[in-house]
């Protein structure tokens, strides 16, 4: 044979004595097939790319395919999707409720204040009608002022004083020329003979 190798021999201990309670470190050697060779490869270099259990960073995606059933548990992304388009629907719904519910508050707003100007026009036309049938008959309604006294066409006619009839005419300050019509000369009235 031409040629020599030589070959190095690692302290350590065997695969085969370590308990499951032993820990490789990252230093330590581990024997297998890599490349075609058989070789011993630090324990670092084999697991590069594993991910510690504890404060470890992930480069790519991970996939998890089971049904979450803890809180603490990864979930796939379609979980995820399904859990989200769950709330949008559950908020959307809400919402469409809460819409209808003020749109039919609005229609009944808008539906009693109708009812209250209809009410409104109606008591108005019942008290005209009232008003009119009482009209040229005896005992009938006359409009009387805060004072108490007649009222007639918005001018206030007469009223009662200490047991006095008194009558408060705005009269015409000169004959009106119309028969029997009281007129007021200042001073003097006097009843025009047309």
């Amino acid at each position: 044979m031409s040629g020599s190798t030589t070959n190095t021999t690692v302290s350590g201990i065997a695969l085969s004595s370590l308990s499951s309670t032993d820990t490789l470190k990252a230093s330590d050697l581990v024997f297998g097939i890599f490349d075609g060779k058989g070789q011993f490869l630090p324990q670092s270099k084999i697991w590069a790319g594993a991910i510690d259990k504890e404060g470890d960073r992930v480069e790519g995606a991970l996939s998890a395919a089971y049904e979450t059933t803890e809180p603490e548990h990864l979930v796939p992304k379609s979980y995820v999707d399904v859990q989200g388009d769950k709330i949008a629907a559950s908020v959307a719904g809400a919402a469409a409720a809460q819409v209808t519910a003020a749109q039919t508050a609005a229609q009944n707003a808008q539906d009693a204040a109708t009812n209250a100007t209809n009410a409104a026009s109606g008591a108005a036309n019942a008290a005209s009608t009232a008003i009119n049938a009482q009209k040229g008959t005896p005992n009938g309604v006359v409009a009387i002022s805060t004072n108490g006294h007649l009222m007639l066409d918005g001018q206030e006619l007469f009223g009662v004083q200490n047991g006095h009839l008194i009558f408060v005419l705005p009269l015409p300050t000169s004959d009106p020329g119309v028969a029997n019509a009281w007129w007021n000369n200042g001073g003097t009235i006097y009843i025009s003979q047309g």
